[in-house]
């Protein structure tokens, strides 16, 4: 039987170079909710006068947190690309591994 991956949380801003459109957190959301590999989406936020977008979802790996910041980034640029903001820069991203609570 294989051993089940692990789940890591993964946050992400993003810098976009022109001003970034009013459903922006909207469309990103979308993008992670219907990108297969995201197990769950926490949400998305933007910053309109600061031109940022920023993501939390949760993934899974099998090896270790090296693979999650990879895999994480990864899924981060192929959301924003299919939110019509592919031309946004990755400025900040955070990868923790998802530990339940025992007891």
């Amino acid at each position: 039987m294989e051993s089940p991956g692990n789940q890591y949380v993964t946050r992400f801003s993003a810098l976009a170079a022109d001003v970034l459109p009013d459903d922006a957190s909207d469309r990103l959301r979308s993008a992670l909710e219907a990108l297969p590999g995201t197990a769950a989406v926490h949400g998305a936020t933007h910053d309109h006068g600061a031109r940022t977008v920023s993501g939390e979802f949760l993934i899974e790996v099998e090896q270790g947190i090296a693979a999650a910041a990879r895999d994480g980034s990864r899924f981060a640029k192929e959301a924003l690309k299919t939110a019509g903001m592919g031309d946004a820069q990755l400025v900040e991203l955070w990868v923790a591994l998802r530990v339940e609570a025992t007891g």
